[in-house]
């Protein structure tokens, strides 16, 4: 058995704004990359026989970022959870996925203290990144899930991570699973590629030639998850579609803006009437932005 140390994030969407437009963007953090409930956050135990189980359990005692790496290709069968761990994510099924998800959890306390931002550069330096973005290409859900959630805390406002990301080939895998039938993957899936493509405009202009936009556009209506707050999910939707189609200082790309607005329009015209003020709000001024491309 094991132990594991959990953190509680919270999502910052940001607040106040020059002509309605949320500032500070870069550190915008996904709603959809699931909390891990501050209940548990004295420990939880895991259920796992072999000597994998031993590698994992003293990593945690040392925080052992390498080691954690390094266990992140085990295939050692893990039994049972006292709890289950995420909103949505699938519980691990082996030892290489509660290291990956051990990497969330210390990228996810990151989001809760400014002192605590070094330990993505940490992970990054431990050689993380590559085989998380490798377990993107997994059959087995949970790997694939761990992945997403972890890289969306890794790239949320860290440079160097989306780079790591982007070179290992996050941007293409990613995309593939905006279409997830689970509403909390494709959502922190998208926020990963939204916090990509925002670093490099030569990231964004992969994104869209691989049909992003319309990836985007397609957040806007999905239909709502109990285990996600739907208006958080909405608004997430909306403010990634902004940060693709304007730049840093608001100006509205008009190459990009072009492809959205077809889908997008009547998809916004909807979200105008949301119960939800700062959702409506948003999509008024997305709305704004493509009408001049209509």
């Amino acid at each position: 058995m094991g132990q594991k140390c959990c953190t509680q994030r919270k999502d910052e969407v940001g607040a106040g704004s020059k002509d309605g437009k949320a500032q500070d963007m870069g550190s915008r953090k996904s709603v959809a990359g699931g909390s891990y409930d501050k209940k548990r956050a004295i420990s939880i135990g895991y259920h796992s026989k072999g000597d994998d189980s031993e590698k994992f359990d003293k990593a945690f005692e040392t925080n052992d970022l390498k080691a954690f790496v390094e266990l992140l290709a085990s295939e050692q069968a893990i039994e049972s959870f006292d709890e289950r761990m995420h909103p949505w994510a699938e519980d691990p099924k082996t030892v290489g996925a509660l290291a990956g998800t051990q990497l969330a959890i210390l990228a996810s306390a990151a989001e809760q203290a400014e002192g605590n931002k070094q330990i993505k550069h940490d992970i990054r330096n431990a050689g993380a990144i590559p085989p998380l973005v490798d377990f993107l290409k997994s059959e087995q859900n949970d790997r694939v899930q761990t992945a997403v959630v972890a890289l969306s805390f890794l790239t949320a406002d860290c440079k160097e991570n989306v780079v790591a990301a982007f070179e290992a080939g996050a941007l293409e895998l990613m995309l593939k699973l905006v279409d997830s039938s689970v509403a909390g993957e494709r959502a922190a899936a998208a926020t990963t590629l939204r916090n990509i493509c925002v670093e490099d405009d030569k990231y964004r202009k992969s994104f869209v030639e691989l049909g992003g936009i319309l990836a985007l556009v397609n957040q806007l209506d999905t239909k709502a998850d109990p285990a996600l707050n739907h208006a958080d999910v909405q608004l997430e939707a909306v403010l990634n579609l902004q940060d693709m189609v304007e730049t840093d200082d608001g100006q509205t790309i008009p190459e990009y803006a072009s492809l959205a607005v077809a889908g997008a329009i009547p998809k916004l015209q909807a979200l105008e009437k949301s119960d939800d003020e700062e959702v409506r709000t948003s999509a008024t001024e997305v709305l704004e932005s493509l009408r001049d491309f209509a």
